[in-house]
C-alpha cells in the first residue's frame, strides 16, 4: 500500500494551477476529480510542458546564480503572485521537476523522484561516460499497477509523453523521433546485476539509438536536490549556457512564422507539434523537421526584446 503523499500545494493553488494549463474540456479543473488514468497522465503532462518551459535564465541572471528549488518559492515563480496573472516562466530542470512532482502529489497521484545521470554532449549527440547526478524525473505508480517515467523538463530533447517502464518499448516523439527506455547497464557497472534505466533517442527508424541518460528506481528527496543543485546552477553558468525550451501544442501557433508545409499535427487529446527554442544568441524554431533559426540578437537587451516577443517572459530574475 502506498503511503498517502502530501503536496507542497493547496487546493486552490492546484485549481489554478489546472485552470490555467487549459486541460481539454473533458477534465474538470477540480483537484480531487482527476482521472489517475495513462490518457490523463498524458493530457496532463502535455499541458505541463507546453505551458512551463525548460530555461536556466534564473542560473545567470538572479543575485545569487542559484536556481531556488523550495517548491512553495518555485509556486510564486512559475505561476505569479497575482490570482489571473501567472508569470510565463519555466525553470531548468530540478525546478519545473519538483513543481510538477507537487502538483502530481496533490492530485493524487502516487510518485516519486529520483536523480539522473547525463552524458555529455558533442555536436549536440551524447557520448562517452555517464557523469555524477545532475538531472531529475518523476516515476509515477497509476491504480493498474503501471509505471511510469515523467520527465517535465530536459529541453528540446525531452519526452513528449510519459514512458511506461517496459524495458525497449518505443514512442513516437515530435516528428521522426521515437524515445524508448531500455534496462540495461551503463558502461562502467562492475556489478551487471544493478540495472539502471537508460533514456535513449533516434531521428527516424533508420538512425541508430543514442543513450541520453540513466536513473535507477531509487527514491530522491528533497534534500538530495538541495545537493545536486549547487552544482548543476554553478555549471550552467560556468558553461554560459542560455537556454530556454517551450513545447507547443496544437492550436496554439499564432504568431509563429510558419513555412510553407509547417502545419499543426491534428489529433485528438494535447498534441505536442512543435517547439521554439532560446539557445544563447538564437531563437530557433522546430515544427517536427529540421530546425531553423527565426531571430537573433547581440546584447542581454536584445536577449531581454526576444524573451518578451517569442515567449511572453518580461523577467528573468
Amino acid at each position: 500500500m502506498d503511503k498517502k503523499l502530501h503536496s507542497a500545494y493547496t487546493q486552490a493553488q492546484l485549481t489554478k494551477y489546472l485552470s490555467y494549463i487549459a486541460l481539454p474540456s473533458k477534465y474538470e479543473t477540480t483537484p480531487e476529480s482527476f482521472p489517475k488514468t495513462e490518457e490523463a497522465l498524458k493530457d496532463l503532462f502535455r499541458c505541463q510542458i507546453t505551458r512551463f518551459p525548460y530555461d536556466n535564465l534564473t542560473c545567470h541572471y538572479s543575485s545569487t546564480q542559484l536556481a531556488e528549488i523550495e517548491p512553495k518559492q518555485i509556486y510564486t515563480k512559475l505561476m505569479g503572485c497575482d490570482a489571473t496573472a501567472p508569470s510565463c516562466r519555466g525553470g531548468y530542470c530540478l525546478e519545473v521537476s519538483i513543481f510538477f512532482h507537487h502538483i502530481l502529489r496533490g492530485l493524487g497521484f502516487s510518485v516519486y523522484m529520483t536523480g539522473v545521470r547525463n552524458r555529455l554532449r558533442k555536436d549536440g549527440i551524447p557520448q562517452g561516460e555517464y557523469f555524477g547526478w545532475t538531472h531529475i524525473v518523476n516515476i509515477v505508480r497509476l491504480p493498474n499497477g503501471q509505471e511510469l517515467h515523467v520527465d517535465a523538463a530536459f529541453g528540446g530533447d525531452g519526452p513528449t509523453s510519459p514512458l511506461p517502464l517496459v524495458s525497449g518499448k518505443i514512442t513516437q516523439n515530435l516528428g521522426a523521433q521515437e524515445v524508448r527506455l531500455v534496462y540495461d547497464n551503463m558502461p562502467k557497472q562492475t556489478r551487471p546485476e544493478q540495472k539502471v534505466w537508460i533514456y535513449q533517442y533516434r531521428n527516424g527508424v533508420e538512425k541508430p539509438w543514442n543513450s541520453f541518460y540513466a536513473f535507477a528506481e531509487l527514491e530522491f528527496f528533497q534534500e538530495d536536490f538541495e545537493v545536486i543543485n549547487r552544482f548543476t546552477s554553478w555549471d550552467a553558468v560556468q558553461k554560459k549556457s542560455f537556454i530556454l525550451v517551450k513545447f507547443i501544442r496544437n492550436g496554439e501557433t499564432d504568431g509563429l512564422p510558419l513555412l510553407e508545409g509547417e502545419v499543426e499535427q491534428k489529433g485528438e487529446g494535447v498534441c505536442v507539434v512543435g517547439k521554439i527554442m532560446m539557445v544563447n544568441d538564437e531563437i530557433k524554431l522546430n515544427m517536427g523537421g529540421r530546425t531553423r533559426v527565426i531571430d537573433s540578437y547581440t546584447t542581454d537587451e536584445g536577449r531581454f526584446a526576444a524573451l518578451k516577443k517569442w515567449f511572453s517572459i518580461s523577467s528573468c530574475y
